[in-house]
């Protein structure tokens, strides 16, 4: 089971890396070529600004839900760092805890939403995509961010009091 749950963790990174870094390069070369089109042949793509703003912020939440495993997300560890191990064990958690119950809130609100989207029968002005499609990144990365504080907790939980450490548990090495 271990094995099978780090094989599933690899292959979430994978995945996770390549849509974010897909979707940034997509969107600068787009936002590229489409100003060397406008001040260089006073022309523009329509649709290049509808694309590199979606792109971008798919980039993002998949950036984020990638900064949840690897620690990359601002904290104030101030306090954590100076308490004893076993009191910073159990407010990390609870802390945490927090996290992911706003998490699963957005997964349902994110859902909803595409739900509410897909009934509507919307699409893009510019690139003509059902926007359901366009917002269906917020429930899969709010799932994927979701998980990656569940495997924190986790970990923290199994982890000795004495043991204890901020960076250990948070960020990924």
């Amino acid at each position: 089971m271990l094995k099978m749950l780090e094989i599933f963790d690899n292959w979430l990174d994978k995945i996770n890396i390549f849509i974010m870094s897909v979707m940034m390069a997509v969107a600068t070369v787009v936002a590229f070529i489409n100003v060397v089109l406008r001040y260089g042949f006073d022309m523009s793509l329509t649709w290049a600004g509808e694309l590199t703003s979606y792109l971008f912020i798919w980039s993002v939440l998949f950036g984020t839900a990638y900064g949840f495993k690897t620690g990359l997300h601002l904290g104030v560890t101030f306090l954590i760092q100076r308490l004893k191990p076993n009191i910073a064990k159990r407010l990390l958690t609870f802390s945490l805890f927090i996290v992911f119950v706003f998490l699963i809130v957005l997964i349902k609100w994110g859902y909803d939403f595409v739900k509410f989207n897909y009934e509507l029968e919307q699409v893009s002005v510019d690139l003509h995509i059902k926007f359901w499609i366009i917002y269906l990144c917020v429930p899969i990365t709010m799932a994927i961010s979701a998980y990656q504080i569940l495997m924190k907790i986790v970990k923290i939980i199994k982890m000795p009091a004495e043991e204890f450490s901020y960076n250990l548990v948070m960020k990924e090495h």
